[in-house]
């Protein structure tokens, strides 16, 4: 006849003590079931893992691993994350990093004055690493990470810091592409519409297009920032639309962005591409739908996520690496926004 299990109050906690004693052995015996590489006979396993089974018991892997040298935690200090990039680019890390047996600690901050409190916050965790995918990183909160040997890595943006690498995706040289199809298919006046000099993305792929123009003897006719509440940026396209001499083609930082020039540029009565060509950035899977088939330059989320990941491996198993700077390469994806070329 089996042990009672004891009758714990639904809202109670399951214990290592509860195990131990629905299974009859010692708190020890529980913990070297539940401890890889741990001794523990055949006979004990299980009993301890019926026990536990039974009770719905599952080992706290947090306070496992805080008796190690990891806590297999990697934390990611994000913004809102409330656009279809972000969600994106988070279960890619989560994916990647679970192929290492790590998991992901997510981190809301709010304003770039906030990313100091979200990486402190991390430390207060013990993560093993720190991804900052939102505003810049305070010179002292970074200096406390390599001491305590956590390694920074900055996503999306460059820091020429020691000790802090940086993922990011090529930007310039995804506008470059971006401007190249726009003047090939016969485009001359081309704006540009963001998020404005806030966002480090933004400021590199409007530097992109313009340099790409100045090397094809144009500039840009004009640009633009979208309202920060209005991602969508229907009031500034309705602007940059509606003027005297509007723009015969506009490149935007976001898909969300030039999917919201395309439905002011359809409200307006105007053709795309014949009156207006529309580039975005990311290659959400929004810009395939039938409805849309925005030409937009790919931002390669996997791999940047990947690249992040295996970059962690390498500062964990060596943390006095050089810092490093990669870009993961971006490519043009041509669909219905743009004239095609002959």
């Amino acid at each position: 006849m089996g042990r009672a299990l004891p009758q714990n109050s639904c809202m109670g906690r399951i214990t290592i003590r509860d195990v131990a004693k629905a299974a009859g052995v010692s708190t020890s015996a529980v913990s070297r079931v539940f401890t890889d590489g741990a001794s523990a006979s055949a006979a004990t396993r299980a009993r301890v893992n019926a026990a536990a089974k039974a009770l719905g018991y599952r080992p706290n892997a947090l306070a496992r691993a805080l008796v190690g040298e990891r806590t297999n935690l990697v934390a990611l200090v994000i913004g809102q994350a409330r656009n279809v990039f972000d969600s994106l680019f988070l279960e890619a890390l989560a994916d990647a990093l679970a192929k290492h047996g790590q998991n992901l600690l997510i981190s809301l901050v709010h304003g770039e004055s906030a990313v100091d409190e979200g990486m402190m916050s991390a430390l207060d965790y013990q993560a093993d690493a720190v991804v900052v995918a939102a505003g810049t990183v305070p010179l002292a909160t970074s200096e406390r990470c390599l001491r305590l040997g956590v390694p920074i890595i900055l996503c999306g943006r460059v820091l020429e810091r020691e000790g802090v690498d940086c993922i990011l995706g090529d930007n310039r040289d995804g506008a470059r592409q971006a401007a190249e199809l726009l003047v090939r298919g016969g485009c001359r006046r081309i704006a540009y519409l963001g998020r404005g000099p806030t966002a480090y993305s933004d400021s590199e792929r409007e530097d992109g297009l313009r340099e790409a123009l100045a090397h094809l003897g144009l500039a840009p006719v004009a640009t633009a920032t979208v309202d920060p509440d209005n991602d969508h940026g229907f009031a500034a396209a309705t602007t940059l639309l509606s003027a005297p001499q509007r723009p015969d083609a506009i490149f935007c930082g976001t898909d969300l962005i030039a999917l919201g020039v395309l439905e002011t540029a359809r409200a307006l009565g105007l053709r795309v591409p014949e009156d207006v060509a529309v580039v975005g950035f990311d290659n959400v899977p929004m810009s395939a739908w039938p409805s849309f088939r925005l030409t937009t330059v790919d931002f390669p989320i996997a791999t940047t996520a990947e690249t992040v990941v295996e970059r962690i491996q390498a500062r964990l198993a060596e943390p006095n690496l050089p810092a490093i700077v990669r870009r993961i390469p971006t490519r043009l994806v041509a669909r219905a926004t743009t004239r095609r070329i002959p």
